[in-house]
């Protein structure tokens, strides 16, 4: 019997505040802060890094324990318990009492970031048209890049003195998209969904893209560490621009995050999922390339834009590969795991990284890591592309 799909405009509006949320208002939207966290006092240059690996850290527990307790109770608990624990933690952060005071803020905060970027894609394919699913994903998934863009402009009107009304301006937007997206949360389901595929095992031919698939987004998300995590205070401290400055061309990140996966979903309902992905994977290299080679603020700019293209595009081109190669019963599994896989690389790289600026290391030499890891990942997902051929 086919479903009656009645609209897919809330789904999709639903689904882009809760990415959003996940993505950026967890996550990315820390780094425009950095700068005036950091001359504010509140903490060291190598203890904002630490802040966001606390915040990476966070996004791993929840990926684990969201898994768990989907198997036992469902999807909807947990993406409800995030929508409230993400405000709570942004709440946290106006409040400077301390290191670990912020570090355990940051940590709730990439918790309640991991049940809704896994359990987002499932719920919102659930409710639209499959025919329309390249393009909705797209479109969810740049939720991220435009609420990057929106509080990159904005954010320099709440930190003159000081970040406090900046993580308030956070939370407001937060509790915002919590309200608009609740109703499609409250359609995510209440009990375990029974796991009918461990009868039919992948294929060893698709587990193996499979593995190569994950390799590649480990190292994506250890390549993009120094665009998502440092490029604000790179600008502000290395290049001498002004916090207001620094923390506006974050928005170029943004403009791209919100134009790539919209971008990338037609090529993949044009072309193929694969070929999206290596320009995606491409267009990453060529960005890092760019801040090794220039510190011209127009091309730094234009550095953060193909950064972000290459950021969301490849969450949302490698949910859609894996919803191809294990099919929509199996997705929200396998895409819990590549979720997992996503944060460990994002916090290894941020606890290294940060590091290395204990070490008295300088950004642009995280730059040059990144782009080492990004090349990895750009000629292991060449093999991968070149293996699904020859299956």
């Amino acid at each position: 019997m086919e479903k009656n799909y009645s609209s897919t405009f809330y789904p999709t509006l639903a689904g882009f505040c809760l990415i959003a949320i996940a993505i950026c208002l967890t996550r990315l939207a820390y780094t425009p802060i950095v700068p005036s966290i950091i001359d504010s006092h509140w903490v060291t240059k190598p203890g904002a890094g630490y802040l966001g690996a606390f915040n990476m850290l966070g996004y791993m527990a929840g990926c684990i324990l969201t898994v768990l307790v989907a198997r036992i109770t469902g999807a909807r608990l947990m993406m409800r318990l995030s929508l409230v624990i993400a405000v709570i933690g942004l709440l946290m952060c106006s409040w400077d009492l301390g290191f670990i005071w912020l570090a355990v803020g940051r940590f709730i905060t990439g918790f309640a970031g991991a049940a809704l970027i896994i359990h987002t894609p499932p719920l919102v394919l659930k409710n639209i048209n499959p025919e329309k699913k390249a393009v909705t994903l797209g479109i969810v998934f740049s939720g991220a890049g435009f609420t990057i863009v929106a509080v990159s402009f904005l954010l320099p009107q709440f930190i003159t003195n000081g970040p406090k009304n900046g993580w308030l301006f956070e939370a407001a937007i937060t509790a915002v998209f919590a309200i608009i997206s609740w109703n499609l949360v409250s359609r995510a389901p209440i009990h375990a969904k029974k796991n009918n595929y461990i009868k039919e095992p992948l294929k060893q031919t698709s587990k193996l893209l499979l593995i190569l698939i994950a390799i590649c987004y480990f190292l994506a998300a250890v390549g993009i560490v120094p665009h998502s995590l440092f490029l604000s205070d790179y600008v502000h401290r290395d290049l001498g621009y002004s916090i207001s400055d620094s923390s506006m061309l974050f928005s170029a990140l943004g403009l791209g995050s919100a134009i790539g996966p919209v971008i990338s979903g037609v090529l993949a309902k044009k072309l193929d999922t694969s070929m999206s992905l290596f320009f995606a994977y491409l267009t990453g290299v060529i960005a890092v390339l760019i801040i090794l080679m220039f510190d011209e603020i127009e091309l730094v700019a234009l550095s953060a834009f193909l950064a972000g293209i290459f950021l969301i595009s490849v969450v949302s081109l490698t949910s859609l590969r894996v919803l191809e190669i294990v099919g929509l019963e199996m997705h929200d599994h396998y895409w819990g795991i590549l979720t997992l896989i996503l944060a460990s690389g994002w916090a290894i790289g941020s606890y290294s990284m940060s590091g290395l600026l204990s070490l008295k290391f300088q950004y642009i030499n995280l730059f040059m890591t990144g782009q080492a890891v990004l090349a990895m990942a750009l000629g292991i997902y060449l093999f991968s592309w070149w293996r699904s051929k020859h299956i």
